[in-house]
């Protein structure tokens, strides 16, 4: 298994570099080791430029691992001259590596466990600076002993593929209304479906498209409704204004209907009026007159609850609506109507 450093771009900038040296690779042997040699131990790191001169023990360190976090180095050398420590299997496999001057060979007293590990080159054991010409980012490597170990995680890489690009189908946005969608629908059916040219009002398939599109327009009306009801420049609603108003703590009244007192002064009596015979108008320049009773209103008697002294108890007429029944109630005045009299007051007349 190879690990590589970093980037392409940034390993290609410091292979042209005249001086600039760093790791291209790290390999762990294990299956393909030599015999003799011992698994997981032997660790090839290939170098963009020839080994440096004086490399030794103190300047690889191996940091990482769970239950194994002690990796001591045993010996390092470039592969062109192995150490005498090396087999001599191993100096020919060494030896016949691709340009093995650029190969570092590291020997480890032990195998890591599964979890992950890093070597590093540095200056010495009391300085972790990198190697003197050595890039600061190609001066260490992840990697892992066990990389040829079957395991029950599956260690599968995923490969992202770019979802190939679909023609988006062509969407009239401006239709909103029935006969808008009604022909969206009724085009892309003949898309769809060539041999379908039935345009009868009875056909299924047009009784479907009518429907979709009558749908369509509700929902097309509603989200337009939304739309103005959301802001309090475009309410259109009353509810919609008062909930705006409720957001800056304003209480806006429901409202109510024009009401206005009615008091008919009589100069004698008694005077007798009916519903049918007594009308209310106000009068304007040019507007017709407008305004009475209902006909259909139902009138009936009621004494009066106040008196006057020295006069009787007086007769108020009521007028029965389907909203509720007003009442006019007689009250102490100068001139008031005389005891008998019947008033019918309109709803709007309130006592």
């Amino acid at each position: 298994m190879i690990y590589r450093c970093c980037d392409e771009r940034r390993r290609a900038a410091v292979d042209t570099h005249p001086t600039l040296n760093g790791i291209d690779w790290l390999e762990v042997l294990d299956n393909d080791a030599p015999a003799g040699s011992p698994r997981q131990q032997s660790l090839m790191v290939r170098l963009l430029k020839p080994v440096p001169a004086g490399i030794g023990v103190e300047q690889v360190r191996i940091v990482g691992g769970e239950r194994v976090d002690t990796i001591a180095v045993l010996w390092v050398a470039a592969a062109d001259t192995p150490p005498p420590e090396a087999t001599p299997v191993e100096q020919t496999f060494f030896a016949g590596l691709a340009e093995p001057a650029n190969v570092l060979v590291v020997r480890t007293d032990r195998s890591g466990d599964f979890s992950g590990y890093r070597l590093r080159l540095v200056r010495g054991s009391d300085d972790d600076g990198p190697l003197p010409d050595f890039d600061p980012r190609l001066s260490a490597v992840d990697f892992s002993f066990k990389a040829e170990c079957p395991s029950d995680f599956d260690c599968l890489v995923a490969t992202e593929c770019d979802e190939p690009s679909r023609p988006e189908p062509d969407i009239d946005y401006l239709a909103k209304d029935y006969a808008g969608f009604r022909q969206r629908i009724l085009d892309r059916l003949s898309t769809l479906q060539p041999d379908w040219r039935d345009r009868n009002a009875a056909d299924l398939g047009v009784t479907l498209a009518e429907l979709l599109a009558y749908v369509g327009d509700h929902l097309s009306y509603w989200q337009d409704a939304v739309a103005t009801e959301a802001y309090l420049h475009t309410a259109r609603r009353r509810v919609s204004v008062q909930r705006h108003a409720r957001l800056v703590d304003y209480q806006m009244h429901n409202g109510a209907n024009a009401r206005a007192w009615l008091r008919v002064l009589v100069n004698a009596g008694p005077v007798v009026v009916t519903v049918e015979s007594l009308r209310f108008y106000t009068r304007a320049a040019g507007v017709p007159d407008r305004g009475g009773l209902r006909r259909s209103a139902a009138v009936r008697t009621r004494p009066n609850r106040c008196t006057t002294p020295p006069c009787t108890p007086c007769t108020t007429r009521w007028r029965s609506t389907p909203g509720g029944i007003s009442a006019a109630v007689c009250r102490p005045e100068r001139r008031r109507p005389p005891c008998g009299a019947t008033i019918p007051i309109s709803r709007s007349a309130t006592c």
